[in-house]
């Protein structure tokens, strides 16, 4: 029997319609397809004479006592089964695209938490995930949420407070994270401790830091504003170890997590300034048109483990 199949015919074919038929190829019996796709008898059988009415063939010899592939339904299979492994990569990819779960995982921090997150991501993939990529990125939380935009990203922490800045903020998703402590350390043999009782007149180490006007932070608002107008920030600099070479040399003051300095605190090389500091609230940041990962669910869980665990 010729096949006669309209262009409508191919333009409706359901997929399941040529999965059950493969099983019934493969498998021989209807029952066996049927328990092998988890569905009945009677959706196997219908499902079967719906292909074979859309093929306009007869794909099995029926009989009381045989049940085999006709010749049209043997040089069907091969292309019926390839049509299913295709199926089944376009469902795959569909759901790396949905999921975001790409192999690799890109990571971006904002500059004051950055260093430290670096050095806990370094410490995760160690620990737990050798194989996976991940990319790391610090910024101010501009050029953060544009690499995010682009597609750099698949999510940045940083304070809060940016999502006040940030444009296309309908398609961002900011979830609180974990708030940080900071302290302002000094050494104590930095000479300006002797000559200099007003703080805001040190020597400061920053980073290249976006400041908020609608920062609630009271560091920013009550010290850093009046340091920046006493032209008292001499070093700026983003890495934080060139930083804390200027202060551990008693060349500077800085500001940085406490997490960070604790150990030179602790030991009495650094001590921290007569200056509160309110802690950071930190969030992610990710884009709602692209869900997170698996994977950086599970980064961010673990990242936030570590970091309660360092503030103990």
């Amino acid at each position: 029997m010729t096949a006669k199949v309209g262009k409508t015919g191919f333009e409706n074919i359901n997929i399941n319609h040529i999965r059950y038929f493969v099983s019934v190829y493969e498998l021989g019996s209807i029952s066996k397809a049927a328990k092998d796709c988890n569905v009945s008898q009677p959706t196997i059988s219908k499902s079967l004479k719906s292909l074979e009415k859309q093929f306009n063939v007869v794909l099995f010899n029926r009989d009381t006592r045989l049940f085999y592939p006709t010749d049209a339904a043997q040089q069907l299979y091969p292309k019926c089964l390839e049509l299913c492994s295709s199926a089944k990569a376009i469902c795959n990819v569909l759901d790396v695209i949905n999921h975001g779960d790409f192999g690799e995982v890109k990571i971006g921090f904002g500059k004051i938490v950055g260093p430290l997150g670096s050095v806990l991501m370094s410490k995760i993939i160690s620990d737990k995930y050798s194989d996976l990529r991940v990319s790391i990125t610090e910024g101010n939380p501009s050029s953060l949420h544009r690499n995010l935009l682009q597609g750099n990203l698949d999510f940045f922490i940083c304070h809060d407070d940016a999502k006040e800045i940030l444009n296309s903020v309908d398609q961002l998703v900011c979830k609180p994270f974990i708030d940080v402590e900071v302290n302002a350390v000094v050494s104590p043999k930095a000479t300006f401790l002797k000559t200099e009782d007003n703080m805001t007149m040190f020597p400061w180490a920053f980073p290249k830091l976006e400041v908020l006007a609608t920062s609630k932070n009271n560091f920013y608002n009550d010290y850093y504003k009046e340091i920046v107008a006493n032209g008292s920030v001499l070093y700026q600099i983003d890495n934080i170890d060139a930083r804390l070479k200027l202060v551990l040399s008693g060349q500077a003051a800085m500001v940085s997590t406490s997490i960070s300095t604790r150990k030179y605190v602790k030991s009495g090389i650094l001590q921290k300034l007569p200056i509160e500091i309110d802690d950071i609230p930190l969030s992610v940041f990710h884009l709602s048109t692209k869900p997170l990962s698996n994977s950086a669910y599970q980064i961010l869980d673990m990242m936030k483990s570590y970091f309660e665990m360092l503030k103990r």
